[in-house]
């Protein structure tokens, strides 16, 4: 029998201790994929798909095609707003909703836009931190949001919803002035009823103007969590509420779903979310927050705008 001497043993099993409290991957950060090649080769194949669906428009308007114009702005539109709102996860529609308004596409022409882009854009994040998302915390909030979102889409199609878009707009737009200014530090406890009742209100803004993310997000900064648990909690839930959206409008609206054209523009979303991201990994916490409250209120002037 071999004996060690006690100061190797000691750091061998120190070692070995290590070893195991060290987990596969760190918590919510994106893990390697098998092959760091595959997803190089991923990014540039998205890359590529944007470069010719570019030159495709970029013909049209030398072609002097009808809407050729249009089409470009549109592109740039969703890839501004993947960018922008990827940093926090949330917010593309709003920002993209503002875009559209002012280009005057149709509502339910846009929110059907948004709502695809914005999936694609969710699913690609979701994966991403797929290690963080905690399943207890979203699926009562998603539940909920689920059972409202067809009143929402109902209220896009048979009502004029420019008053309550309007009295949420102004609601988000004063929050996040009050989320950018506060000084005190205090958390709100964990309440199911509050989270149901948050992912409630997100699937009624969901189906009406295509932003789910508002309310959960709001309610989940009072919750005192790091950048990584709030957007691991409000990011499936928003990508859940998108893929509802999108099956209650082509229920309750055929006529005006286009999927394919919506598809060429997922290229610049996705190429968009991809450099959001990038920059969400270097933010500090607070600095998470900050944007955070600046998205919250780019939200309510969004839908200001759109209902004025």
């Amino acid at each position: 029998m071999t004996v060690y001497p006690l100061r190797l043993r000691v750091a061998t099993v120190a070692a070995g201790e290590a070893r195991l409290a060290t987990p596969p991957a760190v918590a919510g950060q994106p893990r390697p994929l098998r092959s760091t090649s595959l997803a190089r080769l991923a990014l540039a194949s998205v890359a590529v798909w944007m470069i010719l669906e570019s030159a495709r428009i970029a013909a049209s308007i030398v072609g002097g095609t009808e809407g050729g114009w249009l089409a470009a702005a549109t592109a740039a539109a969703i890839m501004l707003s993947a960018l922008v709102s990827s940093i926090a996860g949330f917010a593309f529609s709003a920002i993209a909703g503002s875009a559209l308004a002012y280009l005057h596409v149709e509502p339910v022409r846009a929110v059907h836009m948004m709502v695809v882009c914005s999936m694609a854009t969710q699913l690609y994040a979701v994966w991403s931190i797929r290690g963080a998302i905690r399943w207890r915390v979203v699926l009562p909030i998603a539940a909920s949001g689920a059972i409202t979102i067809p009143l929402g889409v109902w209220l896009l199609l048979h009502a004029d919803a420019s008053l309550y878009a309007a009295g949420l707009g102004a609601f988000l737009t004063a929050y996040g002035c009050y989320l950018a200014l506060r000084r005190d530090s205090s958390t709100r406890r964990e309440s199911v009823c509050c989270d149901v009742a948050a992912g409630a209100l997100g699937g009624l803004t969901g189906g009406l103007a295509g932003i789910p993310g508002a309310p959960v997000t709001v309610w989940f900064a009072l919750r005192g969590w790091d950048k990584l648990a709030q957007r691991a909690a409000y990011q499936p839930y928003i990508l859940a509420m998108q893929v509802v959206t999108l099956l209650c409008l082509r229920w309750q609206a055929p006529s005006h779903v286009a999927v394919s054209h919506d598809v060429r523009l997922l290229p610049f979303a996705l190429i968009g979310a991809s450099g959001g991201l990038a920059i969400f990994r270097r933010m500090s916490n607070r600095q998470f927050q900050v944007a955070v409250s600046l998205l919250l209120l780019v939200s309510g002037l969004g839908l200001l705008v759109r209902a004025l």
